[in-house]
């Protein structure tokens, strides 16, 4: 059982060459591991990213002790709170025609609630509607500037557009605000990859959810551009953190294959066939 783990070493270079032609993987064989759902490589990358939304507003509590004006004043405000707190759990439920009807209402009611037009946003965004959407996070950037997640928000869409210079800007502004939200830092990631800004990605990726996971993000999105030497790089040192990964060893068969590295691929796809065999086996 030492032996598929000795033989990881070889990956990296150690080892005894062998002239031994080994058979290359199929087309085919790359599409099924290009559809394969990676655990934890694409899913890591598609639960921590995208827009953030603020859980219901922790109204205060009426203690016993309390006293409730039974004629409290309306004001403008006040309503607009109350379409706000509506909207978000209209938008919690996915009714977006209903809750872009209360976010509206309070943005008209309160142009200054950058919370509603944030939500907005989202609710727009989650039509598909992106140039509504832009609007809405503009305004609500306009209203607090120093808001994460409306920075978050903001930036996010940007990236999504393809304007990646300006979401830059705003997602290390919102990475700067709230430097532990990994969420943040996955999107800042993604946008520093699409720049190019590869050291910049994978520090963000590997501060948002671990060096282990931010070289394998970054070697995704390396494949995605075409670098795939990079990205071979980036999925060995995952390997040597992690040397029981399946995931990444897949990936680096494919990519060996491609790159016309035949030692290697053998070595990872015996490693990795054993690991499977071990796991059927425990499974048993």
């Amino acid at each position: 059982l030492g032996a598929p783990f000795r033989a990881i070493g070889r990956l990296f270079g150690g080892g005894k060459k062998k002239k031994s032609r080994v058979e290359r993987i199929t087309e085919k064989d790359i599409k099924k591991f290009e559809s394969v759902k990676a655990n934890p490589v694409n899913q890591t990358q598609e639960q921590a990213k995208g827009m953030l939304v603020a859980p219901p507003s922790s109204l205060v509590q009426q203690s016993p002790q309390t006293t409730i004006n039974p004629n409290p004043v309306v004001t403008p405000a006040s309503l607009a709170s109350q379409h706000l707190e509506k909207g978000r759990g209209l938008l919690n439920v996915h009714d977006l025609n209903a809750a872009i009807a209360e976010l509206s209402a309070a943005v008209s009611l309160d142009p200054k609630l950058a919370e509603a037009s944030s939500l907005l946003g989202v609710a727009y965004w989650r039509k598909g509607l992106r140039g509504q959407a832009h609007n809405s996070f503009e305004a609500a950037v306009k209203a607090q500037k120093d808001d994460p997640q409306i920075l978050n928000n903001l930036g996010y869409l940007l990236y999504e557009m393809g304007e990646y210079d300006d979401a830059a800007k705003h997602l290390k502004r919102a990475a700067k605000l709230a430097p532990q939200d990994a969420r943040i830092l996955n999107n800042l990631a993604l946008t520093q990859a699409e720049r190019g800004n590869y050291d910049d990605a994978y520090k963000a990726f590997a501060r948002a959810l671990g060096d282990y996971t931010g070289h394998v993000n970054l070697a995704v999105r390396l494949q995605r551009h075409g670098q795939q030497k990079k990205a071979i790089k980036h999925l060995e040192k995952a390997l040597a953190l992690k040397p029981n990964s399946p995931d990444v060893l897949a990936r680096l068969v494919e990519l060996y294959d491609r790159e016309d590295k035949p030692e290697k691929a053998h070595i990872a796809r015996a490693t990795l066939q054993t690991l499977r065999t071990l796991a059927d086996a425990s499974a048993k």
